[in-house]
């Protein structure tokens, strides 16, 4: 069922217009009637506003002509079909007048009328165009962010939402047809937008949803298998989203970055390199224009590399996002940012806090494992996604999954496959049967699991669930501290379609009830001072993630100045403190053991410690610290000592006082040889401290 729109179309306050014959001209369409201005252009009789152009395309079922008298009556004053819809229109009394633009194929110059009448916007941004089967929303994110760090007004048209500088703005549209589009684009103009950000969906290239956009930069991610009701062969599918590349296309983005880390990749950057005015390639895995040199660090919320840019020089990109996959989305955002002349460095610093709904959201309710959501809803995404968490884990994964209705049907068995080779619990639930028999999408998802052979099985147990409620409950109860919880298809979407009829339901909010209900042990207690330890060997990976879910329990516990009313004693609040010894060996690059320290340093002043504390007698340890100071420019509220020795020493000084742990308080201690057993002895020692060690 079509989603109807509930809400008024927002719309440029100066509107441009044009002339239908001024139109007509510029489609190859025949004016039929008397020449108007209009003023706007519409698919929807409900959304006509005076002054309108009434595009009336023929339908499978019913020719939208039926619907002109309607759009008549709210004020349209042209109507755009073909033949049959003229025929259609005289026949009704109410449209027998109205000026009509006809055209044997009115769809294919619905792009290019309506870009005329909002007055070509398009042309007066940096259109940046994002293509590919997955990562196109991630990356859509962070290159939005990239460009807000260089000062740049941004929209964003995406399948999540619509923003614009930053806030979203009502639409009930995912993927806006072509008046919609441009109208959009007239408003951001408006609003001071003077770059936009969009996805472009293959649907929206072969459907003429884009035609009329200018786009100055495109961007191509990666192909897959998906789609393939509508295309019907894997070349169809790339055929259609080499139009943003094609020097043949009237869509053809002017530069072109292309990811080459498959052979799809190779093949588009040889389309662009004939069409596009310059290519630039990006890569993880090879030599390109953008590429990465080394990993640095990684853990199950972030990664930081080595990146090079076109001009041979380096940069240290932290994606904050995991999974190979997401390197590729940061490194093309990067690379997008740079050919809108963003500066590099300021584009890397744009990247550090952005979030994307449900693309590996994390839902963080104190648990001692890991729960994300994610859109993974094709085979490759599924097993990149299952690959990615199983690499930054130590524990076992259990994957929710299904499959939606009424769409690509041979994928279903693949992802099925993906999921039981990639996890070891799997739940196969309903995704959006939409007007399908659901047991029937479960039995294909369940049929592609059980054909994995067993020596290439990870799955220990495949369970079929229809309530996917219950499928997410099922997997909360299972897992154990350590593992994680993968809710995968539907990410960011709010309901669930099912025969025919959408409910409400989001992942995220089922997820984070269903670990409600297994809420642990709080972490403080304000009689007494909890000490937080990584119970196997500490290492940069397990400290970064220790520390995320230590200041999640602790805000749990309104512990720590962000918690705080603004302008009340510190002195007088519960705190959180974070002790750092070094990590890692000293045979390792020492440079590279710098870096991760001192991305450690400000990783702890973004998540809002209150004391971070670095302690070591070498220039690693110093990395940290300065990395503290840098990020936040702390001054007092991070702190540096050469050995463990003087730090004691200071902390019986301060015994007491807010300078040092006390009874409510909360800490992290990793890192160093025999710096926990020595602070953990210091505070056992204090007898008006009651000290719980919690081991993790």
């Amino acid at each position: 069922m079509a989603e109807k729109s509930t809400q008024t179309p927002m719309r440029p306050e100066h509107p441009a217009g044009a002339d239908l014959y001024q139109l007509a001209e510029l489609s190859g369409g025949e004016l039929v009637g008397a020449d108007r201005t209009v003023l706007g252009a519409t698919l929807r009789a409900q959304d006509a506003a005076p002054g309108d152009l009434f595009a009336a395309l023929p339908g499978s079922k019913v020719h939208g002509a039926r619907f002109a008298a309607d759009a008549v009556a709210a004020g349209a004053v042209a109507v755009l079909t073909d033949a049959e819809g003229l025929r259609l229109l005289r026949a009704q009394p109410a449209t027998a007048d109205v000026p009509v633009l006809v055209h044997d194929a009115p769809r294919e110059i619905l792009g290019v009328v309506s870009a005329r009448i909002y007055g070509d916007p398009s042309r007066q941004l940096t259109l940046i165009g994002i293509t590919g089967t997955s990562g196109k929303t991630t990356t859509a994110y962070l290159t939005e962010a990239a460009l807000r760090a260089d000062g740049r007004v941004v929209g964003l048209i995406g399948t999540v939402e619509i923003r614009i500088d930053g806030v979203r703005v009502p639409s009930s549209l995912t993927t806006p047809e072509a008046p919609d589009l441009q109208r959009m684009f007239a408003v951001m103009l408006e609003r001071g937008v003077d770059s936009v950000v969009m996805e472009v969906s293959s649907h929206a290239l072969s459907l003429g949803r884009v035609d009329g956009a200018r786009f100055a930069i495109g961007g191509f991610t990666n192909l897959s298998q998906d789609h393939l009701d509508f295309h019907r062969t894997m070349e169809e599918y790339f055929t259609a989203k080499s139009r943003l590349f094609d020097g043949a296309s009237s869509v053809r983005a002017g530069e072109a970055l292309v990811v080459v880390d498959d052979s799809w990749g190779e093949r588009m950057a040889q389309v662009a390199r004939r069409g596009a005015e310059r290519l630039a390639t990006v890569s993880t895995t090879g030599e390109a224009g953008w590429s990465v040199t080394a990993g640095i660090s990684a853990d199950a919320g972030s990664q930081t590399v080595l990146m090079t840019d076109p001009g041979g020089a380096e940069h240290v990109l932290t994606v904050p996002l995991p999974g190979a996959y997401n390197v590729a989305n940061a490194l093309l955002a990067v690379g997008l940012a740079a050919t809108a002349g963003v500066p590099v460095e300021t584009a890397i610093g744009g990247l550090a806090a952005v979030a994307v709904p449900g693309r590996l959201e994390k839902v963080d309710r104190g648990q001692d494992f890991l729960a994300v959501v994610d859109y993974a809803h094709k085979p490759a995404a599924v097993e990149a996604v299952l690959a990615t968490l199983a690499a930054q884990t130590r524990g076992r994964i259990a994957v929710v999954i299904g499959a939606g209705g009424d769409r690509d049907t041979e994928k279903r068995p693949l992802m099925g496959a993906a999921a039981a080779r990639g996890a070891d619990l799997l739940i196969i639930t309903d995704d959006n049967p939409r007007t399908e028999d659901p047991a029937a999408i479960r039995a294909a998802v369940r049929a592609g699991a059980d054909a994995v052979p067993g020596d290439q099985r990870r799955a220990a147990s495949i369970i079929e669930t229809a309530d996917r409620a219950r499928a997410i409950a099922e997997a909360v109860e299972w897992a154990e501290p350590g593992d994680v919880v993968l809710v995968a298809g539907k990410g960011h979407e709010t309901g669930q379609e099912i025969a025919g009829v959408k409910h409400p339901f989001d992942d995220r909010e089922v997820l984070a009830a269903a670990l409600d209900r297994r809420r642990p042990e709080p972490a403080a207690d304000p009689a007494v001072l909890a000490v937080y330890i990584d119970g196997g060997a500490a290492s940069l990976d397990s400290t970064r993630t220790l520390l995320r879910s230590v200041l999640v329990e602790a805000a749990e516990q309104a512990v720590g100045s962000a918690h705080r009313t603004p302008g009340a004693d510190s002195a007088e609040g519960r705190r959180t403190w974070a002790f750092f010894g070094e990590f890692g060996s000293r045979d390792e690059d020492e440079n590279a053991r710098c870096v991760a320290h001192d991305l450690l340093g400000r990783l702890a002043v973004r998540l809002a410690v209150d004391q971070t504390v670095a302690v070591g007698p070498t220039r690693v340890a110093r990395a940290l610290y300065q990395g503290a100071i840098q990020e936040g420019s702390w001054g007092e509220e991070a702190a540096f000592y050469p050995t463990a020795d003087d730090l004691l020493a200071q902390l019986r000084a301060d015994a007491g006082t807010p300078a040092a742990p006390r009874a409510g308080d909360v800490v992290l201690v990793a890192g160093g040889s025999g710096l926990v057993e020595a602070l953990v002895a210091h505070w056992r020692d204090q007898p008006d401290l009651d000290v719980r060690v919690h081991t993790r």
